[in-house]
């Protein structure tokens, strides 16, 4: 599918993005070896390393009182969710983390550079929003600022020594932010308008690099690196190191992959007048890749709600082609079952678009023997009676079993599966967590 015909929105798209939100226009760049634009100037941040001294935190739930077991770099303050509701009287949700400095001596493959790295962790509790950031100041308004950060992440409900395997992990993800006016109270707002974030990443027990690009839209920014989990298992530990905060000399290029043939026609997609087209992520998460295949390298994770502005299609509006900084090209592609069109591109097709799926009516599948593999990466996957992730636990099943296809939700983000505790025989295993087959993706209609 490498030499499919695309059909191409004309314009430049990313500097319509631009003049329509002036203050941003983040770039997301996750994956190691990516094309990055070159920086210029030495590292704006104090204390990059997150080395000595350290320093106690003011608990931001009672202000005016300090957190003895809140220990961060110097430079760098603490930030957490406080609980709210019916969570003050429960211990799952939003326990306030604790922070250390992890030392080279007490994990060696917890610190990425001699001789400390900034340590945060969650015991059998999960905190929604939590991290660290640093207040810049004597920025140039309307610079282009890059801050990238090196994270590990070790996430496990397994208490047995040594802890250096993410078993049955928690969802533990990071993500990188900058805040372009630098405004923080208590707390970094994340949902500001004026924040640009990287998507989530999980490197768990290695270092993952987050990158994330921002224009500053006063002389003062925040640095931010925030932190959430889905389930609270016994172990939910971040280790952060190796910080930059530089500004940015250029930008890549967007230009059509030379690996796509050109199109032989193009159909004009432009709407006097209308906002740029785009796709929005509607599953958890969704593979942006190199190539317009599902064979093509994964660039990056994106999670839900995340919005790509599109710049071509192929024929049969299997794939979408959108900017993307993290790409050497700054193009990628996401296929169409995992995202939605906005309102721009759905006009710009004439309304001709395939009527969204409701997300929990089963289509059976009849016909030749079908399986999903389990791809947790270590973790038991849950097994449960709907395709809901609040619907009821049956079981788990390991990492790498193979499952017997029954069926597919019509959004085709659930699996129904031959289950022996399940009320009619079969059960759901979330599609994110698994593999499926030829077999299962040509029944289900998958590509």
């Amino acid at each position: 599918m490498i030499g499919a015909k695309l059909f191409r929105w004309p314009g430049d798209a990313c500097a319509a993005r631009y003049a329509l939100h002036a203050v941003l226009c983040a770039a997301a760049l996750v994956v190691p070896g990516a094309a990055h634009a070159q920086s210029s100037g030495p590292n704006l941040l104090k204390n990059p390393g997150f080395d000595w001294p350290a320093q106690t935190n003011g608990d931001v739930c009672a202000p005016g009182w300090a957190k003895d077991n809140a220990i961060t770099p110097h430079e760098w303050m603490a930030f957490w969710t406080c609980k709210s509701g019916e969570e003050l009287n429960q211990d799952l949700v939003n326990r306030a983390p604790e922070f250390r400095m992890m030392t080279v001596d007490i994990a060696t493959d917890r610190v990425r550079s001699y001789p400390t790295s900034a340590s945060f962790f969650n015991y059998r509790s999960i905190n929604r929003s939590a991290g660290l950031y640093q207040i810049v100041r004597g920025v140039t308004p309307g610079a282009r600022l890059r801050f990238s950060v090196w994270v590990n992440l070790l996430t496990t409900n397994s208490d047995v020594l040594p802890l250096n395997s993410s078993r049955q992990p928690g969802g533990l993800q990071a993500r990188a932010c900058i805040h372009t006016t630098g405004f923080v109270a208590v707390t970094p707002n994340l949902n500001d308008p004026a924040v640009a974030c990287s998507i989530w990443m999980r490197p768990y027990d290695t270092w993952g690099e987050l990158v994330v690009e921002a224009t500053a839209a006063s002389d003062t920014v925040a640095v931010i690196i925030d932190t959430t989990a889905e389930y609270p298992v016994i172990h939910n530990d971040v280790h952060v190191d190796d910080a930059s905060l530089t500004i940015v000399s250029g930008t890549p290029a967007l230009q059509q992959p030379a690996t796509l043939a050109a199109p032989t026609s193009v159909q004009s997609l432009a709407v006097p007048g209308a906002a740029t087209p785009g796709v929005v992520v509607k599953t958890p998460t969704a593979n942006v890749r190199a190539a317009p295949s599902l064979n093509g390298t994964i660039l990056a994770s994106a999670p839900q709600g995340t919005t790509f502005t599109v710049r071509a299609y192929t024929a049969d509006r299997q794939w979408w082609q959108i900017e993307f900084s993290g790409a050497q090209d700054g193009l990628a592609y996401i296929h169409n079952s995992v995202v939605t069109l906005n309102a721009a591109a759905q006009a710009a097709l004439g309304g001709n678009t395939a009527a969204q799926p409701a997300a929990t009516t089963a289509q059976t599948i009849i016909g030749a023997p079908a399986q999903v593999v389990v791809n947790t990466g270590g973790g038991r996957l849950n097994v449960r009676a709907a395709p809901s992730a609040n619907a009821p636990i049956l079981g788990r099943v390991q990492n790498g079993a193979s499952l017997e296809v029954k069926g597919v939700s019509l959004d085709k983000q659930w699996w129904r599966i031959a289950y022996v505790g399940g009320a009619d025989g079969t059960a759901w295993v979330m599609a994110q967590y698994v593999v499926p087959n030829a077999a299962a993706r040509q029944l289900a209609g998958l590509p």
